[in-house]
């Protein structure tokens, strides 16, 4: 009876904000969907976070990890905004650059604005890397411009990054690449590395080291240039990269790797719900556990960016493009200017 009279007291005291809060996603189910099919970097991501983010939720809700694989994350997008309801229950990671730059232009198909997602937060930069297979000998960016025969680059989408920036080596600065596209996701592009279909990948370390860590830790695929300043002794694209132009483009190509991967839901979700899920995100992004598994699996955190910080971010640097560029853009991805 005293537990029950000091129970009420306590309920009672509480604010309205504070038990509101709880109520709001106590009993619930939360979806977060991948835009990417299981076993690449971004489905790692999201299980990861799915698994330890309800405890920082009021109310500690169910967190249910899916997918909606297609279109480097569009299909996904197209859902959140036109079909999944407002209510803070169903988010999603659609990707980095097929997602990040698909309002850059406009496509068939694209049927969202990218500013008007409810933007939760975003896990760290992740530079992308030009990963290559020992058995081609090659170890450095030297010894690929002696190549005497292309290297076969896997990719998904000629729209996303993965596929962009190689094109943009091999037309701008002649490196000897040859990019196949259409793999699903980056678990088929190590099965095509394995059969000797494809010779690499461009894209950041978790596409490997979620589902095939033992390829870095062997050294059977090396990284020879990467995005950024990320892993210590391996050169940056301004570096080695010499045309000014191909420098432009690669710099709005990889853009999305510098912003991160978003968690987001649909446009118009209540704020005071928004303000619970921001923060939080960004309470999770300090669990040392989660950071330490997100470590072991090859999906680095790194640094955290809030929903408001990163709604801003993509707003400043995706809604102005020189037109040149956007051109050059819709040429290497294949969109054309009718689309």
């Amino acid at each position: 009876m005293l537990t029950r009279i000091v129970a009420l007291c306590i309920a009672i005291a509480l604010p309205q904000g504070a038990r509101a809060a709880d109520d709001v996603f106590a009993g619930k189910t939360i979806n977060i969907i991948a835009g990417f099919p299981p076993g690449g970097g971004v489905d790692g991501e999201m299980r990861v976070l799915a698994r330890y983010l309800a405890k920082y939720i009021p109310g500690q809700p169910t967190i249910v990890p899916r997918n909606m694989q297609g279109a480097g994350g569009i299909i996904l997008a197209n859902h959140l905004y036109n079909v999944a309801a407002a209510d803070g229950l169903t988010l999603g990671m659609p990707g980095r650059s097929g997602f990040l730059l698909s309002n850059v232009v406009p496509q068939k198909g694209i049927n969202y604005d990218l500013a008007r997602f409810s933007y939760v937060g975003g896990a760290g930069s992740a530079a992308n890397a030009l990963w290559i297979h020992r058995r081609t000998g090659i170890t450095s960016v030297a010894d690929l411009k002696r190549a005497r025969t292309p290297i076969v680059i896997g990719a998904l989408n000629a729209r996303s990054e993965n596929a962009i920036a190689p094109r943009v080596l091999e037309s701008y600065e002649g490196w000897p690449l040859k990019v196949v596209t259409g793999y699903p996701g980056f678990s088929e592009v190590l099965i095509a590395l394995d059969r000797g279909e494809v010779d690499g990948l461009f894209s950041h370390e978790g596409s490997v080291a979620n589902t095939r860590p033992d390829l870095i830790s062997t050294g059977a695929v090396k990284p020879i240039v990467q995005s950024f300043d990320a892993m210590a002794g391996v050169p940056v694209l301004p570096d080695v990269v010499v045309d000014p132009n191909a420098l432009a483009l690669l710099g709005l190509v990889t853009t999305p790797s510098h912003i991160g991967l978003p968690l987001l839901g649909p446009p118009g979700i209540p704020p005071d719900r928004l303000e619970i899920l921001r923060r939080s995100y960004l309470r999770l992004m300090d669990d040392a556990e989660y950071r330490a598994e997100a470590d072991r699996r090859g999906l680095p955190v790194g640094r955290a960016v809030g929903g408001a910080e990163l709604q801003q971010l993509i707003a400043q640097k995706l809604s102005a493009v020189p037109e040149r560029l956007v051109k050059e853009y819709m040429a290497f991805a294949g969109i054309k200017a009718e689309e």
